[in-house]
Formats: structure tokens, sequence, C-alpha cells
């Protein structure tokens, strides 16, 4: 029964079901915002009956995704005779065939462009055909032209970090203080006196340091030099009103001598602090020592200065704790002490977020880095890049306009990327 159907249907459709279309030469290309396909097209008797006429649709697809191209229509001898007449008997003009369409036997390079979509990153190219003629209107199969191919080529985005903006620069952290190579940059006093002796007690190599970091920081650019803030402190074994005056006397001193050194400072680059008495670093020394009665003086130590501190650590076991503190960790304690450089570190943050997207960029985090760059998006330094994140989504038409505005802002680097993809 089977053969006797197909037998049947060949009766009826003689020689409509055709082998492969001949093509040739077949390319699929993506040009920017656009795909090409081209192909040459050649067919013979063998391919189509005199008296039928024959449509050719190329397509391209992906999954359910599909993009009908025109068609091509391929005429027998007796359906373009036939055609022909009959249009003449319509119309009264003579009609020849037209772009798209051509005789049997005859060769075409087929030629299309369409617009790109994002699901043809990979397509194959098929052909449909479709038989008429003779009272037939027949689907006559499919043929593959070019297999599963990728036509998406991703640009070569390109971004550079952006420089910071001097007039753009805000605080980042605000009174900060200067390391320097010492700890603690201490000027020694002669006891009970306040004149500065820069010869003695290695004065001169402190002093030499607060000045070089007083010019290194005015100097930098992402630092704001705030000012030198002077503890002027006495040590803790004269009475409180004498020790009142040496400590604030020693700032003074201290600060006159800066000035004296650098005339182009003012007051007002200066903190003047009057520790009074150097309690703090007299803790510091005792906890730093393997002193006698340690433990004892830091009780001591802990006293309210108001309840007779200082007496008792006068007549803490007879004195011989004081004695020693007064022998080895007094003298130390007669200073201007805990001079310190304050500035602010100022940042550009615009250009440091710019710059953290770059760094994602170049790591293929686009969607990171327009998400970074959107809080930037009215700083011009900003353009290129978020046209690049779009340009590398296959968002084109919003890239081409960001890569204009950053043109027009004059970032040169955004005319590369805009010609990659307009």
């Amino acid at each position: 029964m089977r053969d006797i159907v197909l037998l049947l249907s060949m009766f009826l459709l003689p020689g409509l079901v055709v082998a492969q279309i001949d093509v040739k030469n077949s390319s699929l290309k993506k040009t920017k915002r656009e795909v090409e396909v081209r192909f040459d097209l050649k067919t013979t008797k063998a391919d189509l009956k005199s008296r039928y006429r024959m449509t050719l649709t190329p397509y391209l697809l992906h999954g359910t995704d599909t993009a009908w191209l025109s068609p091509v229509t391929v005429y027998g001898p007796i359906k373009y005779k036939r055609e022909r007449q009959e249009r003449l008997l319509v119309d009264r003009t003579r009609w020849t065939l037209e772009e798209g369409e051509m005789m049997r036997g005859d060769s075409m390079t087929y030629r299309v462009v369409i617009p790109y979509e994002r699901w043809m990153r990979v397509v194959s190219l098929q052909m449909d055909r479709k038989v008429d003629g003779c009272g037939c209107d027949c689907y006559d199969g499919s043929q593959e032209i070019v297999g599963e191919t990728p036509i998406y080529i991703a640009p070569v985005p390109v971004v550079t970090e952006t420089k910071d903006v001097p007039g753009k620069y805000e605080v980042k952290e605000a009174a900060k203080r200067w390391t320097f190579k010492e700890k603690e940059m201490k000027v020694i006093f002669q006891v009970g006196r306040t004149e500065l002796q820069p010869d003695r007690y290695g004065n001169q190599k402190v002093l030499d340091e607060i000045m070089a970091g007083v010019e290194k920081l005015r100097g930098m650019e992402k630092y704001q030099f705030s000012g030198v803030e002077i503890n002027g402190f006495a040590s803790p074994e004269g009475g409180l009103e004498l020790n009142t005056r040496l400590g604030q006397k020693r700032a003074e001193r201290l600060q006159e001598y800066i000035q004296s050194q650098m005339p182009d400072l003012t007051s007002d680059d200066f903190i003047l602090i009057n520790g009074v008495e150097n309690w703090d670093g007299l803790r510091r020394l005792v906890e730093a020592s393997d002193m006698e009665y340690k433990e004892e003086v830091l009780r001591v130590l802990d006293i309210p200065l108001e309840q007779g501190r200082k007496r008792e650590l006068m007549n803490l076991e007879g004195g011989k704790p004081y004695r020693y503190m007064l022998k080895t960790f007094y003298p130390e304690l007669r200073n201007a002490c805990y001079i310190s450089l304050i500035y602010d570190e100022l940042t550009d943050r615009g250009a440091d977020a710019i710059n953290a997207a770059v760094k994602l960029i170049n790591e293929q985090k686009y969607d990171e880095a327009l998400k970074m760059l959107k809080a930037w998006e009215n700083d011009d330094r900003a353009y290129n890049a978020i046209g690049v994140c779009l340009m590398m989504q296959e968002r084109e038409e919003e890239a081409i306009i960001w890569f204009e505005k950053a043109i027009k802002a004059g970032h040169a680097e955004a005319a590369k990327n805009l010609e990659q993809i307009k």
C-alpha cells in the first residue's frame, strides 16, 4: 500500500521534488549593526520543469528565532512566457524580470543586508523552496546553505583610567597626622626654662625633620596641609602654676622658631595645646620599663590628680620609685612634645569610581561597572566608560549617545569605540 501511495504522489507532482539547489560562495558577515548575507545561486533543468515557477526564500535561524530574507523567484521558460502574456493582456505593458527574479539556468549573486539583532550571534542560513504552476502550489522542502556560524565579533573596547582633577578634590579623611621616622617628635627644654636650644638634646634633628615634613606636605597634590600642632608640657615634679606657664611658653617658643625658618607660615597654621604636666608621658615610660615597684606606681598614677596623686607618688615606698623616675624619666618629660603635622587627605571621588569601573570593564564585568558609573553619569570623564559597557552589552543605540557626548566633551578615545559600531 505504501508503494502505491508513493507512486501516486510522483504521478500527480512529476519532477517537483528537486535535489539541493546549487549554492556556492555563501557567507554571513556582521558589519557594525548590520548582517550581510551573500551567496551565488544557479539553477538547472533538473531543479525546475519548464511549466513551473520556484520561489526560494532564504532565512536566518537560531533556535526558534527566524529572520526571513528577500525571496528569489525562478521561472521555467514556459511559465515565464505565460506570465508575460497574461500581464500584457492585463495592462498592455511588456513585462521583464526584475530584481530578485531569474530564469532557470541563469546565475545570480544574492546579497541582502538586514539589521543585526542580539539573537543573531550564532545563526544558520536556510532556504525554503516552494513550487507553483499547472494548478500546483506546493512546498518543496528546505535546504541548509550555511550551518550554525558565529557572526558576532565583539568590539575591542578602548577605555583607560582617568586622571584626578584638583578642582574636583574633596576631603577623604580629615585631620590626619603625618608619620615621622620617630614615633614621637619631641623638642627637649632645660629644666624650668623656656628657651629653645636647637644645638642641645638632639633638637636640631627633630626640628629639621619637622620642617622637611611641612615642605613635603605642602607640595603633595592630594594632601592639604592644615597646620602644626604643638603640645607644650612640663614634667610633673614642679608646681602646677609654674608647669602651666612652662608648657605654654615652650609651645610658643617652638612656634616662633618654626616661623623664623618658614616665614610664610602664619599663626593660623599653628595649634598650640598646653598639656601642662605630662602625666600621660610618664605613664607610658613606666609601662614600658622594668622598674622596681612598677605596678604600685601605675596604681598611684590612676588616682585623680585633685585627690593627691603627686603627693602619693612622692611618698610611695619612702620616695624610692619617685627618685628613680626623677632621674630616669623626668628629663625626657621636660619638653614641647607630641609635635604633629595635621593634614586632610584629599580625593577625586569621581576619578576613583570611574577608575574602579574601568578595572571591572577590563574584567568583562560590564553590569557591575555600569551600576558603579550610574552615580557619575554627569561627569564627562565617565561618558566613554558608560558607552563601552553598553557597547559590550550590544546596546549599540544607547552606546552611540554616550560616545557622541564623550567626543563632544573632548575625550578622543570615544571616537575609536564609536567607529566600531556606527
